[in-house]
């Protein structure tokens, strides 16, 4: 299962639980990093919003320190998307 989630990152939120015994490193580093892609693609507020969805499933898996590095980090290099932080301040 993991082997199809390394070429398949897009399936990670799909695989995610059970993942997260076995694999928990590399599950939250390829989570994180299908949370940042998607971020970078993001230009609205409703892709904002998803981008915030998958940060609070993310928060289940991992842990609220993993995620708020996530969203320090995002906060820091979106800065200029006021909308994004809108919907950001909403999960802190």
């Amino acid at each position: 299962m993991m082997a199809y989630v390394r070429t398949n990152p897009s399936t990670i939120e799909e695989y995610a639980d059970r993942l997260s015994t076995d694999y928990r490193e590399e599950m939250a580093q390829i989570y994180s990093n299908y949370i940042y892609n998607a971020t970078s693609t993001s230009s609205n507020r409703k892709e904002y919003q998803r981008v915030c969805a998958m940060l609070k499933r993310y928060k289940k898996v991992v842990g609220k320190p993993s995620q708020a590095e996530i969203i320090i980090q995002l906060k820091a290099q979106y800065h200029k998307r006021p909308s994004f932080m809108d919907e950001l301040a909403k999960l802190t």
